[in-house]
Parts: structure tokens; C-alpha cells; sequence
């Protein structure tokens, strides 16, 4: 099966198994495994909701490559994704970024790239798995954000 995809998140999801898919997912992306992030959230308890469409220009996330990238060759080969994203974006089930939200804050912990490539194509509505470690910012993130089908776009 392949993983990296909204449809296979929201099937995951469906059967209350979205925990599983992010695993899954973020240990077999065959370009670019997050095995630090998939490790990271089995430490403790997470609280997770999604795939869901959300307005990711709310997040305030920086515009362009990310600042910790100081080196031209990253910088440059992080662009240099972002265009492949963009390019592959009508045939590409793309998988919903995942994102942290902790006091008042949101963080994307995987889809820095398609974050990017998706607000150069001025699409603001795309799925988003939230996952937060606190029962109060689960309750916060469940009441803020309303579900609507994956299969909506832009």
C-alpha cells in the first residue's frame, strides 16, 4: 500500500487508526523518512485530529525556505522540491502535512515543502493532520477546526 497519500490517511482515519498511518507514512516516504519525528511521537501521549481541510495561511509560518536552512545548496534544493511539488500537484494525492499545535502556536513537523509549494500556487485550504500532546489544546484545536471531505481542494 502506499501511504503517502490524503486518500490513505483519511481511510486510516476512518477506522481510528491515524496514529498507525503516520507512522507508517513518516518511516516509508521513500524520498525523505522522518524516522526522528515518527520516534518523537511515540514518547508520550499524543492527541491527534485529521485529516482535515484547514486554511493553512492561518498558521504563520514563515514564507520560503525554512530559516534554519543557511547553506545556498539547501536552500536551493529546497526550492528545487517545491518546484517538483508544484509540477506534480494535478496528478499527486499529496499527503496531509502534519502539524503541532502547543500554546497558542502551530508548527508543521512534516510538509514544510508542500506547505511552501502549495502558497506559491495560492491554494490555502489543504488537508492537515494536528496532533498536540495536551488534552486542553486537542479540545481547542476540535472546536476551532470544522471537517470537511479531503477530496475538496484549493
Amino acid at each position: 500500500m502506499v501511504y503517502g497519500s490524503a486518500r490513505s490517511a483519511m481511510e486510516y482515519a476512518q477506522r481510528g487508526a491515524i496514529e498507525e498511518w503516520i507512522q507508517f507514512f513518516l518511516r516509508n516516504d521513500e524520498n525523505n523518512p522522518n524516522i526522528v519525528l515518527a520516534d518523537g511521537l511515540l514518547r508520550e501521549k499524543r492527541y491527534y485530529i485529521g485529516p482535515i481541510i484547514t486554511d493553512i495561511s492561518e498558521f504563520g509560518i514563515e514564507e520560503g525556505a525554512p530559516s534554519y536552512l543557511t547553506e545556498a545548496n539547501d536552500i536551493a534544493w529546497f526550492f528545487h522540491v517545491v518546484d517538483k511539488m508544484k509540477k506534480a500537484y494535478d496528478e499527486w494525492d499529496m499527503p496531509p502535512l502534519i502539524v503541532n499545535y502547543s500554546n497558542g502556536k502551530y508548527e508543521i513537523n512534516d510538509g514544510r515543502h508542500r506547505n511552501e509549494a502549495l502558497r506559491q500556487m495560492k491554494i490555502k485550504h489543504a488537508p492537515v493532520i494536528f496532533w498536540t500532546s495536551s488534552e486542553e489544546d486537542h479540545r481547542y484545536i476540535c472546536n476551532k477546526m470544522g471537517k470537511i471531505s479531503v477530496g475538496d481542494r484549493g
